[in-house]
């Protein structure tokens, strides 16, 4: 029945959209000139045209139409090409009019309001947030003071295998080298291990991992509501509620790792100092405006990003 309905209404708001697109009086100002592209539905544009393989979709209509399309997707202007020298200079020349990335529901829903560096708009803050990754994360000297827990979970990688094949079962090396990635991940970014001995413990692994798992998914996933705003009223599938409520669970998550670094900093005496982690970093760092610390959307976000 809700099949029926929806099918139903979205046959009568084409048809709708298309009497208002020929009766509604023409614009006397002057449209700019756009790339040639196939003619558009109303409301839908041109996503109908596109398939279960887009990306050949795409070159069939560069081969048609030239080597820059204009396609209307929904409410979405987009162009594609397949021309090397439209491709550089897109790249190159004008690579600070496309840098920033779509405002995805996903990306608002999961990433702090597109907050965090890989999904932040191009701008002075994207410019300050990926300066703190570069400087206190990815510079040799960082790196190199995680050696001794990469040599650790190298070990306890060899002593898992080994573990395993007396059992003379099969060894599932995607799991067995998953967790060995993340860990060495985990360990540097939140100073916790997931996996193996010495991990936090069965179920706030598995906590951590089904929250990665949803976030990579939904972040991957082309959502309808996006190119087609009244989508969102029906969200049939429930989409945008399972990011909100995925949304909620990393917040809660991201929050719990903060309170425990500022609680483990405040017990820590002189004589018991360790090794500051990406998040120890992130507290101990000045925040913008002259403010004493950074704030707690700021780390979260760029906690966010690490783990992605």
């Amino acid at each position: 029945m809700d099949l029926i309905f929806l099918c139903s209404f979205l046959l009568i708001a084409t048809l709708v959209a298309h009497v208002l697109q020929r009766r509604w009086p023409k614009s006397k100002t002057k449209t700019k000139t756009l790339p040639p592209g196939p003619p558009r539905l109303p409301i839908f544009g041109n996503l109908l045209q596109l398939g279960q393989q887009p990306h050949r979709d795409l070159a069939s209509l560069c081969d048609k139409y030239g080597p820059l399309v204009y396609l209307r997707l929904g409410n979405v202007d987009a162009i594609t090409t397949n021309d090397p020298d439209t491709i550089r200079e897109i790249l190159l020349g004008q690579d600070d009019v496309f840098a920033s990335r779509p405002r995805t529901l996903a990306a608002v829903h999961l990433a702090y309001g597109c907050g965090d560096v890989a999904l932040a708009p191009f701008g002075p803050q994207w410019k300050r947030m990926r300066r703190i990754c570069m400087e206190q994360l990815l510079t040799i000297k960082r790196l190199d003071s995680f050696s001794k827990q990469r040599e650790e979970e190298a070990q306890h990688l060899v002593q898992d295998v080994w573990a395993q094949s007396r059992t003379g079962k099969p060894i599932d090396l995607r799991e067995v080298l998953g967790g060995f990635s993340m860990n060495n991940v985990t360990r540097m970014l939140l100073g916790k291990q997931y996996f193996g001995a010495g991990s936090s413990g069965p179920q706030e692994a598995a906590e951590f991992m089904h929250i990665t798992h949803e976030l990579f998914r939904l972040l991957g996933l082309i959502y309808l509501g996006d190119y087609l705003p009244f989508w969102r009223w029906i969200d049939p599938l429930g989409c945008e509620r399972k990011m909100m409520e995925v949304g909620k669970r990393i917040d809660e998550f991201h929050i719990k790792i903060i309170e425990e670094h500022r609680a483990s900093s405040n017990n820590e005496s002189k004589e018991e100092a360790k090794e500051m982690d990406f998040v120890d970093v992130l507290l101990s760092l000045p925040g913008e405006d002259g403010k004493e610390h950074m704030d707690d959307l700021e780390i979260k976000a760029l906690i966010q990003v690490k783990v992605e």
